[in-house]
């Protein structure tokens, strides 16, 4: 998924608050230097959607505790709206219901914040091959 001019593959964060952006931001640390960019932040779901159509990018890191009543809508209204969106689903364990939630709606990687580095290379890599 890397640019094929070596840019760095852009990021849309969408995040429920500003606190958990400092703990995103240490984990994209972990990633591949320079692999990856932000261009986007949110906190609500009508803020992902608006930013998702302003900034294009190529994955969205969605923390499925953005709407905690439906954990995983967001996944399922990017890929109505959104075909070919690329959806990172940050969940609060492997086996929670919000990790069901966001499989069956067509997330792309599934796992908790930890995972991320994991989760982005292994998307970045898969799409190299």
């Amino acid at each position: 998924m890397r640019c094929e001019d070596g840019a760095p593959v852009r990021l849309l964060i969408a995040i429920p608050e500003q606190e958990g952006e400092s703990a995103v931001e240490h984990h994209l640390a972990k990633a591949t230097p320079g692999a990856f960019e932000v261009v986007g932040r949110a906190h609500t779901e009508s803020q992902a959607l608006a930013r998702y159509f302003q900034c294009a990018p190529d994955i969205v890191i969605l923390d499925c505790q953005i709407m905690p009543a439906e954990p995983a809508r967001l996944v399922g209204l990017l890929k109505r709206m959104a075909p070919g969106s690329c959806i990172v689903a940050l969940v609060p364990a492997a086996d929670s219901m919000a990790s069901a939630a966001a499989r069956a709606l067509g997330a792309d990687a599934i796992g908790v914040l930890a995972e991320l580095p994991a989760l982005l290379n292994g998307l970045t890599a898969a799409d190299a091959v």
